[in-house]
């Protein structure tokens, strides 16, 4: 119940601050421009930008959260209520899936031509959403303004890009695999374009793994900060 509670309070309060419409603006803006596009290239686009944007969403968002409620003073509150760490970890990274999920779909069905599997794009857009929501948690830690943490994420994204852009000379490299931006971009693309059944089982598995190992040291994190020094 308090899982429930706490991202309903998450979603109402994106909603306020104005990420909702940033975001309907930033989706509306693509699918003008991939309309324009040829088919042939559109069917390349699509796949990209759901990963580049919509799934990497909590990367940018989840500092502008922090440093929010950082400012409203929320942070400090955690401690004296009964909202565990987990819950509150919980509760930011499935609302940014959540708006995730629907840029991401939003944007497919209105410019992709052709067929996709939709049950593997959510499980896709969902696991890498995630990812980087925690990944921004890490950036956002030891920031205290907006311009701080946009200083710091550019080494972080650098992380995430190079090696995306590595498979261009590099597209059978299994060791570029090991970096979770590339299985989630080569997931994400296969949603569209064909994928083995034995890798989308490997992929997924890997990010999961990910996805709980990033979980359990953000949440330790949280725990020794919030604890010891009542801000993050």
């Amino acid at each position: 119940m308090r899982i429930l509670k706490a991202l309903k309070a998450d979603i109402m309060f994106q909603f306020k601050q104005g990420f909702y419409f940033v975001y309907i603006a930033l989706t509306i803006a693509y699918m003008i421009v991939i309309g324009q596009l040829p088919t042939a290239m559109g069917r390349i686009a699509v796949p990209l930008v759901v990963f580049s944007d919509p799934s990497v969403v909590g990367f940018f968002f989840i500092g502008g959260i922090i440093m929010l409620e950082k400012v409203q003073g929320i942070l400090q509150y955690i401690v004296v209520t009964p909202l565990r760490t987990k819950e509150y970890l919980l509760s930011k990274v499935i609302s940014l899936a959540v708006l995730s999920e629907f840029a991401g779909f939003a944007i497919v069905f209105a410019t992709y031509e052709g067929r996709f599997n939709i049950l593997l794009l959510f499980i896709a857009i969902l696991l890498t959403s995630s990812i980087f929501t925690l990944y921004g948690f890490i950036v956002a830690a030891g920031c205290n303004t907006i311009n701080q943490y946009f200083v710091k994420m550019v080494p972080y994204m650098l992380v995430i890009i190079i090696p995306c852009l590595l498979l261009i000379k590099y597209p059978y490299s299994i060791w570029l695999d090991l970096f979770p931006s590339v299985t989630g971009l080569k997931l994400i693309f296969g949603c569209f374009h064909g994928i083995g059944i034995l890798t989308v089982g490997i992929y997924t598995i890997y990010l999961i793994v990910v996805n709980l190992i990033l979980f359990k040291l953000v949440e330790n994190f949280f725990e020794r900060r919030l604890a010891y020094k009542g801000e993050i």
